[in-house]
Parts: C-alpha cells; structure tokens; sequence
C-alpha cells in the first residue's frame, strides 16, 4: 500500500486524504491543530500534529521530515498551507527582484514555465543589471520563445555573462543545485545565494490555483501542490487528479486527459492554463490533448466549465476498479 503524506488542517487537506484513502492509499495528515479530524479505520488514515519541514528522496521513495520525525512516503501533497513549508528557504518571487545593484554572489533566475512575458522581461532587464556590478546570473529555461524586444533581451543577457540552462532536472541538496542540462546531459552543481522563480514556496498563496508541477515539484519531483480557495467541485476534481498522480507508480506513464468535442465550446481555456503546453485547438476548432506533453495533472478537466475534459484514473469507474484492485491486494 502507497503512503502519501498530505501537510496542512483546511477543507483542501482534508478532502484530499479522504480521496487517497477512497482510491486505496494510506493518508498521513500533518496538522498542527488536529482536532476534529480523526483517524480512519485499519490504519489507512494517520493525522499527526506536526508541519512539514522538508522532501528528501524522488518519487516512490520519498521521506517527509517533520517535526516529530521522518515519514517514509511515496509521494507528498501540500494543501492550503505553503507558507509553512520550508522547502527552499532561500526563494525570492520574481515579483520582488530588486532593482539596481542585487546580492553579491551567484544568482539563479528560474524562468521555466510560469512568468509571463511582462515577468520574463523583467528578469532579464535585472538580470543584466546585476551582471554589471559583478553578480553571476544563471537562468533556466524551458526553450526561449523570443522576438521582437524579447529577443534583444536574451541576447544582451547572454552578452553581459548570463549561462542559460535548459534543464532536464533539478535537484536540491543543502545550498547546491544540481542541474541536469539537457543538451549535454553533464550535471552542473550551482551554489546560490539567491534563487529567484515566479512564485516562492515560503510565500502564502491565497490564490486559486490546482494541482500542477509548480514551484514545490519544480525543485523536488513527487511534491504536488494543492492550492486554497477552489470551489467544491474544482476541489472534488483535483484532489482526485492529485491522489491519482501521488498513488501512480514512478515508472507507470501518465494516463493524458481526454478531450469530448461535442462539449467543447472552444473557450480556450485549457489552452492558456496547462502548465506543460499540451493543449491546443486542431483544425475544426475543437480543444485536443498532446499525449506525449500531458502529464495527467488535472488542471484543464477542473477548469473545463462544458466539463468536456475527462482525466483517464480519476473518474468513478476507474477510481472503483483501482480501489477493488488495492483492497484485494491487501
């Protein structure tokens, strides 16, 4: 049986370790203020009260450190309550860049995924400020999509000093990243002072949001991060898509999300909010799934007002035929 370890006491939490237990998994809920909440029978659901300290370990083989201890666990699910997490101390959002000189030292600019271009240009106009007066810049990148004013920036960027990495992974160890580039495939250790990505995980996140790969699992892979303030069916829908993900074998390949068509109003929603770029609009019109970008993260099924998109694992039929399969196992 698979542990997930889900930190936080809100509604989101709570729903979460309730649908983990529901497709077959073992729940162990951190909550400082536990009362209330109590455990499930046969050991399947374990509140401790405790918080979240730190993720060591890669999916499958993970270990939560907490305040009373380390909890061996598959995957981790942070609900609600990002602001308590820990995980990278040193995080400055991109919305705080400061403006002028900036720290002394190493610099790394996380720019893969969520800046717009307004926040990708800011950036990198500090960023070449802070090459001026002697700090290393890295930045890392999914691709560079540039032109225009976007364009002259990178390269001028790059002409100050700038190391662009496109990563393959990045772990964390202490102050070191290790960062896998994806061209030469060679590890590249940085020892930063400041990292800087669109959002830091000590910040609170009053936002709406859903589960997707987002500043807890960019750095350490098997965190997923299940925002505050979702409406109750957008709830329903992404605990299920995150304890689908968090119970889902490392080596099993994601399930992509599917697409009806006579649903489709052709809103574009999916479009603008899937964070790996695996929605688009084919020649009719209609909304369709990229299978090989998809990662069965739940976003574009939760945001879907036609419901047109459904999530392969996460439907009841299939979540009964896995709850069947895990309770036999037992």
């Amino acid at each position: 049986m698979r542990t997930v370890v889900i930190a936080g006491c809100g509604t989101e939490a709570r729903t979460v370790a309730d649908e983990v237990v529901r497709q077959g998994g073992r729940a162990v809920l951190l909550c400082k203020e536990p009362s209330g909440i109590a455990d499930r029978p046969n050991g399947r659901m374990e509140v401790k009260a405790s918080s979240l300290i730190a993720v060591r370990g890669a999916p499958g083989r993970m270990t939560a450190v907490t305040e009373d201890g380390d909890v061996e666990c598959s995957s981790v699910i942070v609900a609600d309550e990002p602001a308590s997490v820990a995980l990278m101390p040193w995080t400055t959002p991109l919305r705080s860049l400061p403006e002028g000189r900036g720290p002394r030292g190493t610099v790394v600019l996380d720019l893969r995924g969520g800046p717009d271009r307004r926040g990708r240009a800011h950036a990198l106009e500090a960023a070449i400020e802070m090459l001026a007066y002697g700090t290393k810049v890295v930045v890392l990148v999914d691709e560079v999509l540039a032109y225009g004013h976007d364009e002259l920036l990178y390269r001028q960027a790059q002409q100050a000093g700038a190391l662009f990495i496109r990563p393959l992974a990045v772990e964390r160890e202490g102050q070191r990243m290790d960062v896998m580039d994806s061209i030469s495939g060679a590890i590249i250790s940085i020892f930063p002072d400041m990292v800087v990505s669109e959002t830091a995980v000590n910040q609170p996140c009053t936002d709406r949001g859903s589960v997707s790969m987002g500043p807890l699992s960019t750095y350490r892979r098997g965190v997923l991060r299940l925002r505050a303030n979702l409406l109750e069916d957008e709830l329903r829908t992404e605990a299920r898509a995150a304890a689908a993900i968090a119970l889902r074998p490392p080596a099993e390949m994601p399930r992509p999300a599917m697409v009806d068509e006579g649903k489709c109003s052709a809103c574009l929603t999916c479009v603008r909010i899937c964070p790996f770029r695996a929605a688009y609009m084919n020649a009719d019109g209609k909304a369709r799934i990229d299978g090989d970008r998809c990662m069965a993260c739940g976003k574009c099924a939760a945001a879907c007002a036609g419901k047109a998109i459904a999530l392969p694992g996460s439907t009841d039929t299939d979540l009964d035929a896995r709850i069947v399969a895990a309770m036999e196992g037992e």
